[in-house]
């Protein structure tokens, strides 16, 4: 039961919801692709740095990404990891950086899940050095 079933009197003010982007036809507006896909991404240990593993995902993209963590097999636990869009060496795509409790350079295979708005092509995955 919500508070609206129970006659519950909400004590702060309520506002219509509104769009994140807004519907206008001006010519600086560029509409977000209708369609959301996620895609996996699996690699290896190739670019670590210590505790740090640093990657470059292709997307053909430099709309702000999501990502998620999917496996990990025989790398030590995430500490933290950040994705970025970025160009690098005149592709377009992710940067993706992931920080471990411990050596990264043992690890046989990790996998990540990403969606980006406009994103295509192979999605290869090379490491940052």
């Amino acid at each position: 039961m919500n508070y609206y079933q129970s006659g519950y009197n909400f004590p702060y003010p309520t506002y219509p919801a509104q769009t994140a982007y807004p519907q206008t036809s001006e010519s600086n507006y560029s509409p977000r692709d209708s369609t959301f896909s996620t895609r996996r991404i699996q690699f290896d240990a190739a670019g670590a740095d210590g505790n740090n593993l640093d990657v470059f995902i292709i997307t053909n993209s430099l709309e702000q990404p999501i990502v998620t963590l999917a496996d990990n097999n025989g790398f030590p636990y995430v500490r933290d990891f950040y994705a970025k869009a970025i160009e690098h060496h005149g592709y377009k795509g992710i940067r993706l950086t992931l920080r471990f409790e411990g050596a990264a350079g043992g690890g046989r295979g990790f996998a990540v899940n990403i969606a980006q708005p406009g994103m295509s092509g192979n999605f290869a995955v090379f490491p940052i050095s």
